[in-house]
């Protein structure tokens, strides 16, 4: 009997345990949620539109269209932290309020043939607007990009290997000088 209640006392602590860390997580993605509204309201404002912002799952850390719906990836909004939530979603803004979709769409409309070079310039050029955008809006906003410029470095370059002809976007090492020297000089 005595081991009985040792096993179900012991059983009990590790669900308290449990419990109390997934309340923890519970309240750190609770609080990233909160982080989510305020930050989309804060870019609704700047860029004077009505944009939504939801928390889904996708194949980047966020990801929108010119109809102004953003979506935050899951994983990405728990494992951030705030200055790079703020600079993915206002990346993704510049790209919806700019409809960077509809110019790329455009562009292949318009040359009608396979050009992946051309495509892959107006790609770079187009994201590297986007994160001329963010770098502006988060000084603007009291957000910093050292964990961003750091993000970018620390993870691997996904088109590694192939040349600028072919790269969708700017070398890493680029894209970190590009976003610190906007952002210094906002």
């Amino acid at each position: 009997m005595r081991n009985l209640l040792k096993g179900l006392s012991t059983g009990l602590g590790c669900l308290l345990l449990v419990g109390s860390l997934q309340a923890s997580k519970n309240s750190v993605f609770h609080e990233r949620v909160q982080l989510v509204k305020e930050i989309e309201t804060r870019l609704n404002t700047s860029f004077q539109c009505e944009f939504s912002v939801s928390i889904g799952k996708t194949r980047k850390y966020a990801t929108t269209n010119s109809s102004g719906i953003i979506i935050i990836d899951r994983s990405f909004l728990q494992t951030a932290d705030r200055d790079r939530i703020f600079f993915a979603l206002a990346h993704e803004y510049a790209h919806a309020y700019l409809e960077h979709d509809v110019l790329l769409f455009q562009h292949l409309k318009k040359s009608r043939t396979q050009d992946g070079y051309r495509l892959a310039e107006v790609r770079r050029r187009l994201e590297k607007e986007a994160d001329g955008i963010a770098a502006r809006k988060a000084k603007q906003m009291g957000f910093s990009v050292d964990s961003v410029i750091q993000f970018i470095l620390a993870n691997p370059d996904p088109e590694k290997g192939l040349a600028l002809s072919h790269r969708a976007y700017s070398k890493p090492r680029d894209r970190a000088d590009y976003i610190l020297a906007v952002y210094r000089s906002s």
